[in-house]
């Protein structure tokens, strides 16, 4: 086997809400950089909470990224030439990102996605795990549980009713970006302390 046709490999950063998926993502796209790999990072264009071209963790820390409507639109890149390609806050992607991460690997280009595991309703996220499924590393994080400090390993949904935040009800719509509505709100959860109502 020729360095060509050498596969790329798929490192996978998940956890919920609050537990440094972004700053991680950017950990391993800076220590890369130090070693002068090329590469790019992708963003959906439906996260809106922030409208610069840029991945920023929750401590502050950014880098630039390339700004796509749908996973198709990231094909464009895959004939580049880069080392690697990451993918932030994976779970808002269409299901076509288990595609697109099959289709850089094969051009021998690693690939490093970060995103919730799993919704609010503590359900998976089916292309989330697919790409899980298929990778070569898989680092699960942890946040810290807001109303106990246990370890959070689910997000809880909070809305605002009468005054009083109230967990969110499994039949409420999956995707719901915090800061579009001032009724909505999550937190790191333990499972004891995770509440979702039928």
């Amino acid at each position: 086997m020729t360095l060509r046709d050498k596969k790329g490999k798929i490192e996978v950063v998940i956890g919920p809400m609050y537990s440094g998926k972004t700053e991680e993502l950017i950990r391993r796209v800076v220590r890369r950089t130090i070693a002068r790999q090329r590469g790019v990072i992708f963003k959906i264009s439906s996260d809106t909470r922030t409208k610069e071209e840029k991945v920023i963790s929750r401590a502050g820390t950014s880098l630039e990224a390339k700004v796509v409507d749908v996973a198709s639109d990231a094909l464009k890149y895959v004939d580049e030439g880069f080392d690697y390609v990451a993918f932030d806050e994976v779970q808002f992607f269409d299901d076509k990102i288990v595609d697109v991460v099959k289709e850089f690997v094969n051009h021998g280009t690693d690939v490093i996605v970060a995103g919730l595991n799993l919704d609010f309703r503590g359900e998976p996220f089916e292309s989330v795990m697919k790409i899980a499924a298929i990778s070569d590393e898989i680092a699960l994080l942890k946040a810290v549980c807001v109303v106990c400090g246990e370890d959070a390993t689910r997000t809880q949904r909070l809305i605002l009713k009468n005054g009083k935040w109230m967990p969110a009800s499994k039949s409420d719509p999956v995707f719901k970006v915090e800061g579009e509505d001032i009724q909505i709100k999550y937190e790191p959860r333990c499972k004891d302390c995770w509440e979702v109502e039928e």
